[in-house]
């Protein structure tokens, strides 16, 4: 295991911690303040728990050695988790918009000066957490959507300072509901484009800025190529993109044709970091019906 990949799970497994302790401290402010805000942000964190929990033991089960069984290793446990994670987050969101109108409709009054405490408190650990995973949120989309649970809760708790301090000077009750459905609303928001990339890798969707005839026609481009049918791009992960296709080339020795391959291989890898394509090559266009892209290149 690589130094990059074991301070990943050390800055994951302290934001664990963090979000552990910010829950306990929330939820319970929540219930002595009678602050929906509080407790809707101490659910959201009680996910985080949950969600970073999740991509903790997804970043130990990725780097598992392939075996017969699983030839190409584990890398997809990383999508199954940040699926979870992203549908968590969605549903916590549509609980938060139906607490806060029930609130909204009947205003409580709440404990403006320890609200705003314990929410100081939340910033502070969650600003933390979020640093430690900046960097690795560009990595893999795992780590992205532990990052962006961890980004929404800090924004989160910036705003329920600030209505804390509104209802203490105030006593703008009404606003506590209210900022409760705006997180919920934000939550929603936040997972929504992550949930919708992992159920397009999971259903072996042609990758999120791909363009598959634009793939087929860089093929084509190779003076080599006289047909490219049957192409398919999927990703295992979010680092792994795979190409199957059939290209139909002039009768040649062998050894010629790897030369074509491993020449389009590297140029795929280059233009659209796809890292592990798999090359048919034809004397002929064989006899099969269901040809996802079929394009002649006419010399």
């Amino acid at each position: 295991m690589d130094s990059h990949h074991t301070s990943t799970q050390k800055r994951l497994a302290i934001a664990i911690v963090l979000n552990a302790i910010i829950f306990v401290v929330e939820f319970f402010g929540g219930m002595l303040t009678n602050s929906l805000a509080l407790i809707s942000d101490a659910m959201h964190n009680l996910s985080d728990f949950f969600a970073l929990t999740l991509s903790y033991v997804a970043s130990r089960v990725v780097s598992w050695k392939s075996n017969s069984q699983k030839s190409y290793g584990y890398v997809r446990i990383e999508i199954f988790v940040a699926f979870i994670n992203a549908l968590t987050l969605v549903l916590i969101g549509a609980y938060i918009i139906y607490e806060g109108i029930g609130r909204f409709l009947n205003p409580e009054p709440v404990a403006g000066l320890w609200m705003i405490a314990i929410a100081v408190f939340g910033f502070a650990a969650n600003a933390i957490s979020t640093l430690m995973l900046r960097k690795d949120a560009h990595d893999n989309l795992n780590a992205k959507s532990a990052y962006l649970h961890l980004l929404t809760d800090t924004i989160e708790s910036v705003a329920v300072v600030v209505i804390g301090l509104l209802i203490y000077w105030q006593n703008w009750f009404i606003l506590d509901p209210v900022i409760s459905v705006a997180i919920g609303f934000f939550v929603i928001k936040s997972a929504w484009s992550i949930l919708v990339e992992a159920v397009n890798i999971l259903t072996e969707g042609t990758p999120k800025g791909i363009d598959l005839h634009a793939v087929a026609d860089f093929i084509r481009s190779f003076p080599e190529i006289e047909n490219v049918h049957h192409l398919h791009i999927w990703s295992l992960s979010s680092q792994f993109r795979a190409l199957s296709a059939h290209l139909v080339v002039k009768d040649q020795l062998i050894s010629q044709g790897c030369i074509i391959t491993k020449k389009i291989e590297a140029e795929l890898q280059k233009k659209f970091n796809i890292n592990h394509p798999t090359l048919l090559l034809e004397s002929k266009i064989c006899g099969e019906q269901d040809t996802i892209v079929d394009i002649h290149h006419d010399h």
